[in-house]
């Protein structure tokens, strides 16, 4: 289960204390130590019960449903249904501190990422508190439940979101600044990195759905067909993606796609020459500046992922059609009108209609990539574009075949990456309607428990829902932004997921049917399940209810919290302990926790 390179600790350590003391060495030996001490832990859990109860929580608490934890793993603090949060030593698990709200119970919570001696917590009244070195230092009222918060690493504000709004507010001046996501959307994760990265899971639109795209492309004005164009082909790959899932329906996706793409080309070819471009502006014009390279190279892997899968699936039997052969040049035929309306508008400014001038700043080899992929797509599976109005030569309703239906998006959430580093005043806030903009995922989110970024902030993971359900782990790092690094899939509900200090692991929560409620943990790099080997009666009902649920369950193992599955109280919540070698913390539906260590 450890990295098979400088395997001996001692060694290590005589290699640092002779001067290796190189930044690449000391990340070798950090990363090995980290992963010995959670192999340790692995192996106790393999044979002995490690889990004690915590039992000095108040006595009318019923739920512990979320932990959070310092930076640096010193305290860990837990939220239940008393109104209360608790602050414990994780060193010792005692309770140094409890913050009672008065309020409706707390829902989240957050340390600040430098100093471990200030929190924050909202409620599902609407209220946010701050405290510093155990005293209350601010306090902030919202018109509806705190869905999530988190510092700003450097910056003297907190981001917190509640209703369709997210708050930037300076609680030391108390100073509010606010920007809205759709009518009907809700933000409910938000995390920001050392590098000043914020995280946003915003759950999709449906009253908005259509807005700038399909039927509606005629009406959108010149200067904004770049957003409508990454929306369109956002929603396109969501829809394909889908049916490569599903298989039998990938034809008719496919074939519905196609009249959506070809008239979204049609409208930019029409309208490439009206945007008005300038080299130069006075110094002091109003422009808004938008970086979208980020955002076309998360589309052209997404492309590519689809094209291979193609590739893999193509002598199956739902994929009817015959596939042919598009040489590049008539591909690059198809791809010169709407060329130049990207070359038009590529790190120009442009004017806008009563709001000064917006510049995209792009890389056009991006956007030929993904207009060559796309186009290979559709003429490689026989469909070719005509000059013909495509609703004239379809039966297909453009609007439902770009929306999403609401049994797939009622608790699917979008995680996108906005740089507050560009965002310094109220004027120059992240525009969360983007929802096209530095997309990680798609994912399923009910509280902060239910994303989780590891501490070297380079992996995210998530739990998607499509056929099965999906946990995900996808890169941070600049160098492969968005690029799914594992999966693991299976059908029973998650409640909670987080990583290992090192990185490599990720424990589970998971709420099974029966007496089955169990915890899988992960290791990244071997792509394997591992945990207890909680050996069961085959020609016991419960044995077969867990070779039921899941499609996994036969190849790996389980951790099960305690050992004794009788014992076993229902998981809310289930965190790795940030500190390496003190196990996990467990928040139960009942009124204790567990270490497991």
């Amino acid at each position: 289960m450890v990295s098979k390179r400088n395997l001996n600790i001692v060694r290590l350590l005589v290699q640092r204390e002779s001067g290796w003391g190189h930044k690449a060495f000391f990340n070798t030996f950090h990363q090995t130590a980290l992963e010995l001490a959670e192999h340790g832990i692995l192996q106790r859990l393999q044979k002995e019960d490690l889990c004690r109860s915590l039992d000095d929580l108040s006595n009318e608490t019923e739920s512990v449903f979320n932990i959070e934890q310092s930076r640096n793993g010193h305290y860990a603090a837990t939220v239940q249904t008393n109104k209360s949060v608790n602050i414990f030593q994780v060193s010792t698990m005692n309770k140094i501190a409890e913050y009672h709200t008065n309020e409706r119970s707390v829902w989240t919570l957050a340390f600040h990422p430098v100093n471990c001696n200030i929190i924050a917590f909202g409620t599902l009244g609407g209220k946010v508190f701050v405290y510093v070195d155990g005293q209350k230092a601010a306090w902030l009222e919202e018109h509806a439940p705190i869905g999530s918060l988190c510092f700003h690493p450097v910056d003297h504000y907190l981001v917190l979101t509640s209703g369709n709004e997210v708050t930037f507010w300076d609680w030391q001046n108390d100073t509010v600044m606010n920007t809205g996501t759709y009518n009907d959307c809700k933000c409910r994760f938000l995390h920001i990195t050392t590098s000043s990265i914020l995280i946003t899971g915003i759950s999709q639109t449906t009253l908005f759905a259509s807005a700038g795209i399909g039927k509606n492309l005629a009406t959108v004005e010149p200067q904004y067909m770049m957003a409508s164009f990454l929306r369109t082909i956002n929603f396109m790959l969501d829809s394909l993606e889908r049916g490569c899932t599903i298989g039998n329906s990938f034809d008719s996706e496919l074939r519905k796609q196609f009249y959506v793409w070809n008239h979204l080309l049609k409208i930019i070819a029409n309208k490439r020459d009206e945007p008005h471009c300038f080299y130069t502006v006075a110094p002091e014009a109003k422009c808004m500046k938008s970086y979208l390279n980020t955002t076309l190279v998360v589309l052209n892997r997404r492309i590519d992922d689809i094209l291979e899968n193609l590739e893999r699936c193509k002598m199956h039997k739902w994929l009817s059609f015959t596939t042919r052969c598009v040489s590049d040049n008539i591909i690059d035929k198809h791809c010169h009108e709407p060329m130049m309306y990207f070359e038009r508008i590529c790190s120009n400014y442009v004017e806008q209609r009563y709001s000064g001038y917006i510049r995209y700043i792009f890389d056009l080899t991006l956007v030929k990539n993904i207009l060559h992929k796309i186009f290979k797509l559709y003429l490689n599976f026989g469909y070719q574009t005509s000059l013909l109005e495509p609703w004239q030569e379809s039966d297909v309703p453009m609007d439902s075949s770009i929306i999403s239906h609401d049994a797939e998006t009622k608790n699917q959430f979008l995680l996108q990456a906005w740089d507050l580093g560009c965002h310094r005043d109220a004027s120059d806030l992240p525009d969360f309607k983007e929802d096209w903009k530095n997309v990680i995922s798609i994912c399923s989110i009910n509280n902060d428990s239910n994303v989780s970024i590891s501490q070297c902030e380079l992996f995210i993971a998530s739990v998607r829902i499509k056929a099965v359900k999906e946990l995900e782990v996808r890169s941070l790092d600049r160098a492969n932004f968005g690029e799914c690094m594992f999966i693991f899939r299976f059908v029973v509900n998650f409640v909670s997921l987080s990583f290992s200090p090192s990185g490599r692991y990720l424990v589970v929560g998971l709420r099974c049917k029966k007496r089955l409620k169990f915890a899988y943990i992960l290791d990244k790099d071997s792509k394997w399940k591992i945990g207890v080997n909680f050996c069961l009666d085959p020609n016991s009902t419960e044995s077969q209810d867990s070779a039921a649920s899941s499609s996994n369950e036969l190849v790996g193992l389980r951790l099960c919290l305690p050992k004794e599955s009788f014992n076993y109280k229902e998981i809310n919540c289930i965190k790795w302990a940030a500190l390496p070698g003190y196990g996990l913390l467990i928040g139960l539906k009942s009124k204790f926790m567990q270490v497991c260590r």
